[in-house]
């Protein structure tokens, strides 16, 4: 089946035939699209057609290191994470997750998800993305350290009004024999609204936005430009539950997406989740300075960065190494796209 998924694939490279399909995903820029449908196309036609070659492609040097979050320092912000005092804990409404906002004595507040027994939540994971992030220059993904907190501050501390969840959140979160949950503390963003990126008509929108011959208009070019790292991101990650409703949060002017909810994903999956190809693949226009970080990234670079972490490994031997597999395939489908449109169109994005 791999090589009639190859075979196919490069009869309509080369052949340039039916040309809704080389449009990835069946993109129609002339009519409405069903997004839902869309989403249902079989692996074998969103599969890369060739191996990463990203050589040819000419890339503008990368910006500097990021090391600060909406203007304030990681450092800062992640050490007030791992040595406030807590305050208080209030239970996070509306997630299929055990999650918390804490204040802490000093006035900060963190996002906290405990370890728990929900799948979908896995904290180190929440701080392996935001390690990510920052390796490839990245600065929309909070600020995330681990600690453990003692089963007698989460209950002595929880809010009043967040008592009327306190047995589920003794039945789905993992306490070690010491009484400690180790969890995920991410920086809380003040204000974040739904950007409605998800939605039919939104999908529609910046699909047709990101294809080549397609203007963005100027005010939404940052934003897609974000949308776009957004959707390599994740496949990176495997994460294949950001289009999930109201999954996709930025500042209410509408113009910064913040990347939220790393929790899941990871897995060791080679060739990336399905549902991440779809999104990916709706996409044509990316940033030259992440497709160079991608290119540079290594077995090396990811123990280096994820070692920073005090602890056991944020990500396994295999999770990495998934990881890198899904970057040659991202790298091997924009190499691609280069090919056809030219990398300067491809790479619009600085």
């Amino acid at each position: 089946m791999r090589w009639l998924a190859f075979i196919l694939s490069e009869l309509l490279l080369l052949g340039g035939v039916l040309y809704g399909l080389s449009l990835f995903s069946g993109v129609n820029l002339f009519g409405p699209v069903d997004a839902a449908a869309a989403l249902e196309r079989p692996a074998a036609l969103l599969a890369p057609a060739r191996p990463p070659e990203v050589g040819p492609i000419t890339i503008r040097p990368a910006e500097s290191a990021v090391d600060t979050f909406l203007g304030m320092s990681d450092a800062l912000l992640s050490a007030r994470m791992r040595k406030s005092a807590v305050k208080s804990l209030h239970f996070n409404h509306g997630g299929s997750s055990i999650s918390f906002r804490i204040d802490f004595a000093d006035g900060s507040r963190a996002a906290f998800k405990p370890t728990q027994t929900n799948p979908q939540t896995v904290p180190r994971k929440e701080v392996a993305a935001y390690r990510l992030s920052r390796l490839l220059g990245l600065n929309l993904v909070a600020p995330a350290v681990l600690r453990p907190l003692h089963r007698d501050e989460v209950f002595g501390k929880l809010s009043a009004s967040s008592r009327w969840a306190q047995k589920r959140i003794e039945a789905e979160t993992m306490f070690d024999e010491h009484g400690d949950t180790v969890g995920s503390l991410a920086y809380w963003i003040p204000t974040v609204v739904d950007l409605h990126l998800d939605t039919t008509d939104g999908v529609n929108r910046w699909t047709a936005w990101l294809h080549q011959g397609v203007e963005i208009p100027p005010e939404k070019e940052r934003l897609m430009a974000e949308l776009s790292t957004l959707l390599l991101f994740d496949l990176l990650q495997n994460n294949s539950d950001r289009f999930s409703g109201g999954n996709i949060l930025g500042s209410p002017d509408g113009h910064t997406l913040y990347y939220m909810d790393n929790a899941f994903g990871f897995q060791t999956d080679p060739e990336g989740n399905l549902r991440c190809w779809n999104y990916l693949r709706r996409a044509q226009k990316f940033s030259r300075s992440l497709v160079r970080a991608l290119s540079q990234l290594d077995r090396q670079t990811l123990n280096s960065m994820f070692a920073e972490e005090p602890g056991p490994p944020l990500l396994s031997d295999a999770e990495q190494a998934a990881l890198l597999s899904r970057r040659d395939l991202a790298l091997s489908y924009i190499q691609s796209l280069s090919e056809e449109y030219g990398s300067d169109r491809v790479l619009a994005f600085p």
